[in-house]
């Protein structure tokens, strides 16, 4: 089971609107997202839950599948909802072969210090638990998004501006998105270089912080 073992708490998401059981292949890469919770509210993992779990409210926001595996909280708590092994539907392309992580905030303010440190912490166990995740990321802005379909750390927004570009969506409806705004965007690199940190073996880690 892809379960994170440092998660401050589990709130399993159970229908099929919320979790492809099985579903999700061979996980390659780590997709950002942000609540839009705002930067006060402390229980953004609780809201989150209410929305994912009603179909109500997710008829009301237009979509019919909804979901991630973790969310971040402000103060850097991770609250888990989906097994990593399990599909959760973050996007609408490349939802699957993905880890879904939102991050509490809101667009266009950075991740809190705690969020880098714990998110990070996070994102290189992903990594163990699936190798076909790099540690780096695939974009550098919305101008510049990459190729989320490569193994790495991605976002939300970099797959819509990949998707869209295609020729064959031009035509198709289609609603702009921030998430997860460009603070979190330009801390990307920095999620990157401190999951590698820690991802490297406890001697050399400990070697390389001076202990």
């Amino acid at each position: 089971m892809g379960v994170y073992p440092d998660n401050d708490d589990t709130m399993w998401l159970t229908d099929t609107a919320n979790v492809g059981r099985g579903k999700n292949g061979d996980v390659s890469r780590v997709v950002v997202h942000v609540t839009a919770g705002g930067m006060k509210n402390t229980n953004q993992a609780g809201s989150a839950y209410a929305t994912w779990s009603s179909a109500e409210v997710r008829a009301k926001m237009g979509v019919k599948y909804l979901s991630a595996h973790f969310v971040v909280e402000l103060d850097g708590r991770v609250i888990q909802f989906v097994d990593t092994n399990d599909a959760a539907y973050g996007t609408g392309w490349l939802t699957t072969g993905s880890v879904h992580i939102e991050f509490a905030g809101d667009h266009p303010h950075p991740l809190t210090g705690d969020q880098l440190h714990y998110g990070a912490r996070l994102i290189a166990w992903i990594a163990r638990e699936h190798p076909s995740v790099a540690l780096a990321p695939t974009g550098t802005s919305a101008a510049d998004p990459g190729d989320p379909t490569l193994p790495g750390i991605t976002c939300h927004k970099f797959i819509q501006v990949v998707w869209r570009a295609k020729p064959e969506n031009k035509s198709k409806p289609f609603t702009p998105k921030s998430c997860p705004g460009d603070g979190i965007i330009g801390q990307l690199g920095d999620l990157a270089r401190q999951a590698r940190l820690y991802g490297r073996p406890p001697r050399v880690l400990e070697q390389a912080v001076g202990r």
